[in-house]
């Protein structure tokens, strides 16, 4: 693969004029990323931004299928989670040292400059309000265990990221019988996370075990009765970019790049609530977490996705 570095050159940006275009691929909702790609176009006005969304599964397996078929429509990846994962092993990103890849600590690039974290998910417990004092909040994953949570935790059936990372951090025999313990206290299993906090809002249970820090704050800002509490470790999912190595729109591609990583995307991004793994972001939900050990997720993990998932479903007696 050519390795191609940083630097918006004039002949980059004529040659991104030429093309015209960018596809970006991202499991991203519309209303978040359309902020994104109209800061772009006000700054490139001569590319047209198209949005393909989907969940990071349906991404790759487009992709995937796209390629057999010998057809490339797309420049830019991302998608939270393992999904990413697959296409870095399987070659599908282009390398590409981003100028704005320096603001980022090594835990949140990869791939020998194949991609860098577009935005970071904290994973956190977090709490109805009105159900609970702060005094009463649980100081350690293992409080959860005590008698007088059971039937009162809510919890998503694929929070396999969360519980991979887990086994790295315990080590599998602590993260193992954290998890069997667990399913003794009749923990109430729903799928989505918008729909979790929701139900965790309207009363359904208690404590919602592992939540995204942008959907406490999304219901918290709207008056929903929702806080959060940092437990140790916090794990920090990755919102990998990462380039087509064989993009049909290069130039532009890495344009985009650049703008996605740059302080003024992150900036976007921190507006419509995603967190930054710049430190140099006003109003980074981030802040809210100095305090906390936080661990990115560890997009390695993905190789042992599928036993991470089983054991999962397994100790939570989950029957698809």
């Amino acid at each position: 693969w050519p390795h191609i570095g940083g630097g918006q050159t004039t002949d980059r940006i004529e040659a991104a004029k030429k093309e015209g275009q960018l596809v970006f691929f991202s499991g991203m909702i519309v209303q978040d990323t359309q902020p994104l790609l109209s800061a772009f176009e006000k700054r490139y006005p001569f590319i047209k931004a198209t949005h393909y969304r989907a969940r990071g599964s349906a991404l790759v397996a487009r992709i995937q299928t796209e390629s057999r078929a010998g057809l490339q429509s797309w420049d830019v990846y991302n998608s939270t989670g393992f999904e990413g994962y697959v296409l870095l092993e399987q070659g599908y990103f282009g390398r590409y040292d981003s100028p704005e890849r320096k603001f980022y600590p090594d835990v949140h690039k990869g791939g020998d400059g194949q991609w860098a974290t577009m935005y970071t998910t904290p994973m956190l417990p977090s709490y109805n309000t009105q159900l609970l004092a702060t005094k009463e909040l649980p100081k350690d994953y293992n409080d959860f265990l005590l008698p007088r949570w059971k039937g009162k935790l809510g919890l998503d059936p694929q929070d396999f990221e969360w519980y991979a990372n887990l086994r790295k951090v315990w080590g599998i025999e602590r993260a193992r019988k954290f998890l069997a313990d667990l399913q003794r206290q009749e923990v109430i299993l729903r799928q989505g996370r918008a729909l979790l906090t929701e139900l965790l809002g309207a009363g359904e249970f208690t404590v919602l075990i592992n939540n995204y820090l942008p959907n406490v704050l999304r219901v918290r800002d709207k008056g929903g009765p929702t806080g959060f509490f940092p437990l140790d470790p916090v794990i920090a999912g990755a919102g990998p970019i990462g380039l087509n190595r064989l993009a049909p729109h290069p130039n532009a591609a890495r344009l985009f790049v650049d703008f996605c990583l740059s302080r003024e995307g992150q900036t976007v991004l921190v507006g419509v609530g995603k967190s930054s793994a710049r430190l140099d972001i006003a109003g980074n939900p981030m802040d809210q977490l100095r305090s906390t050990r936080i661990i990115a997720s560890d997009l390695s993990l993905g190789k042992a996705y599928a036993e991470a998932r089983k054991e999962y479903e397994e100790l939570l007696k989950i029957r698809n």
